[in-house]
Order: C-alpha cells, then structure tokens, then sequence
C-alpha cells in the first residue's frame, strides 16, 4: 500500500510518463467495467453480494453511498477493496480511501 500510483493513459502506456495520483486526494478508485458507465443507473440496496466477504456499506463525503463485501476494512490503513452487491453494477470493485468516507459500517 502506497499513498500514491502512477496513472498511465491507455493508448500507449509503455512510452508515456504517466501522472502521479495522491489516493489522499481521492474518494474512492473505481475499477469499472465501461468508461462511458450509466449515469442513470441506481443500484438496489438489498442485493445478494457477488463476492464472499462482510456486507458493507461506505458512504462518501459527496453523498454517494456503495454497497458491497470486503475483506480488508482496516479504519487505520490508507484504504480497503469493496466489491458492488449488484452484478449489474459498472463498478467491478472499488478502493475506498478511508478518511475520505464519512461512513463505514457493516450490516446484516
């Protein structure tokens, strides 16, 4: 775990310099199935995770709230990986930075 990664842009990584990201300035980094995504889509609350781990729910300073399963919720690291409850979802997983979350709580 680092407090930053070197983002390089997709059409040629290997000769490009690349940009530093602070994960500190960052809410979350979305590992997403479409760029384009769907900005209508809502996701239901009360869907069977797809992934094994504790039910969680993040809620971020923005207002946005996740829903999903992890397996490495440490309120002392930098952050932890949650996966989307909702199949449908275009997030495949999520790193959330914690200080940036103003809610973590597991639920049942």
């Amino acid at each position: 775990m680092r407090d930053d990664f070197t983002l390089l842009p997709s059409d040629n990584p290997m000769q490009a310099r690349g940009e530093k990201v602070e994960l500190t300035s960052l809410k979350a980094v979305f590992f997403v199935k479409d760029f384009a995504g769907n900005k209508e889509y809502r996701p239901p609350e009360n869907v069977a995770p797809q992934q094994q781990g504790r039910k969680i729910e993040v809620v971020f300073r923005d207002g946005e709230t996740v829903w999903g399963t992890t397996q490495g919720y440490n309120p002392t690291k930098l952050g932890f990986f949650m996966f989307p409850a909702d199949g449908g979802d275009n997030n495949m997983r999520v790193f959330v930075v914690n200080r940036n979350a103003v809610r973590v709580k597991f639920v049942s």
